[in-house]
């Protein structure tokens, strides 16, 4: 289903797992592509859950936790400081839940979100655990996992510093000096000069 869902370039196969823990039995599939998004779809009995819920939310933890434990265990000492996000591993993403859950309790009356709190923690466990095992038996779509959540943390944190930078020569604009006060045009304080006028003709250029 991933498979026919993804419409861009496959940075790694699609692989798809079927877990039982206490009375829920969870479903999911996984790929990368080469886009910037995210497109999960979730379920719950059958029923599409169209604003996620407690499922989905775990799977995500889950997804999340094996990816960071899979880069702080095998990236390059320089990468293995990188601060890596949910948004981070979630890049590129195509995703299926689909869970079986006995009396489900649903948030709103069209049912397009699972409430039921004890399914997120048993979500997260079992997707922690199949893809950490995955990722044991396949390094080479581990590692281009790993790649692309790396690429998509550097992107971000060069995106944030542009960002800093900007609002940083923002607030040293002439647009902050008050009325009759210019701007020095030059950087170098040897040949700066302060002029004191009386008038604006008397100021000149």
């Amino acid at each position: 289903f991933v498979n026919d869902i993804n419409r861009d370039t496959a940075v790694t196969e699609a692989v798809s797992f079927n877990v039982s823990e206490d009375d829920i039995e969870a479903d999911f599939a996984v790929m990368y592509n080469s886009t910037y998004t995210e497109k999960t779809l979730s379920f719950v009995n059958n029923i599409r859950t169209i604003d996620g819920g407690t499922h989905e939310a775990g799977f995500k933890a889950g997804l999340t936790r094996a990816i960071v434990k899979y880069v702080n265990e095998n990236a390059a000492a320089r990468e293995k400081d990188t601060k890596i996000t949910g948004d981070d591993v979630r890049e590129g993403l195509i995703a299926v839940i689909s869970v079986k859950v006995p009396e489900p309790q649903f948030e709103g009356q069209t049912k397009g979100k699972l409430g039921s709190s004890y399914v997120k923690p048993i979500c997260q466990k079992v997707t922690f655990e199949s893809l950490v095992k995955h990722f044991e038996e396949n390094p080479a779509q581990a590692k281009a996992i790993m790649e692309k959540a790396l690429m998509a943390a550097r992107g971000r944190e060069a995106a944030k510093k542009a960002r800093d930078l900007t609002r940083k020569k923002d607030a040293m604009t002439v647009g902050t000096l008050p009325g009759k006060l210019a701007e020095c045009q030059s950087k170098d304080p040897a040949i700066r000069e302060l002029y004191l006028v009386e008038g604006d003709s008397a100021g000149g250029s």
